[in-house]
């Protein structure tokens, strides 16, 4: 009996995810005591061709357009997998390039201190081997962002919800750092 439940455990478990590129994330997460739903799940490119992370969006409900996702209220999550070795200035470089492509110098600058703490941590962890679970968690209950990194938090959370819309837009503004993953993390 026990062990026909641990099956059946297992079983529903692998049903309630997904997987890309080897990296496998759950379709439900709790957040703040939130749960949210896995919205989509990407793989991020550059040239085409060299695999950089699988990314994965956790929001309250389905959201099939950037503003609905923008615009959703309640614990969110950008979940991203290292699928190659990135230095931290090149994923300092490549936030900052995201962000200003797809924020408002007066969005960013209303922001900047979050921005600054967020790219101290980065610098603080080094280089992202591999396998390395980045998790940029919204909690209301904060009313921050805390980076969290292979299951530990990286600092203190960063607050306000208008910098974790900055750092959404990085992968679904109007410039998204890749067209298809935003449209992946759309559900599409």
């Amino acid at each position: 009996m026990v062990s026909r439940f641990f099956a059946l455990l297992v079983f529903s478990m692998t049903v309630n995810a997904a997987e890309l590129e080897g990296v496998r994330l759950e379709d439900r997460v709790r957040i703040d005591g939130q749960e949210t739903q896995l919205n989509g799940i990407a793989l991020r490119t550059r040239y085409h061709f060299v695999k950089i992370y699988v990314a994965g969006l956790y929001l309250p409900q389905k959201a099939t357009s950037a503003d609905a996702a923008l615009g959703t209220r309640g614990a969110k999550r950008i979940h991203l997998t290292m699928v190659r070795e990135a230095g931290a200035e090149q994923f300092v470089e490549s936030i900052m390039h995201g962000m200003g492509a797809n924020n408002s110098a007066a969005q960013i600058a209303q922001v900047r201190p979050q921005v600054d703490a967020l790219m101290g941590m980065i610098r603080a962890i080094g280089t992202a081997q591999k396998g390395t679970s980045i998790i940029l968690d919204y909690a209301p209950s904060l009313n921050g962002t805390t980076l969290i990194v292979n299951g530990k938090a990286a600092g203190p959370p960063m607050a306000s919800e208008e910098f974790f819309r900055v750092l959404m837009r990085i992968w679904l503004g109007d410039k998204p750092v890749q067209e298809d993953l935003k449209k992946a993390l759309l559900g599409g």
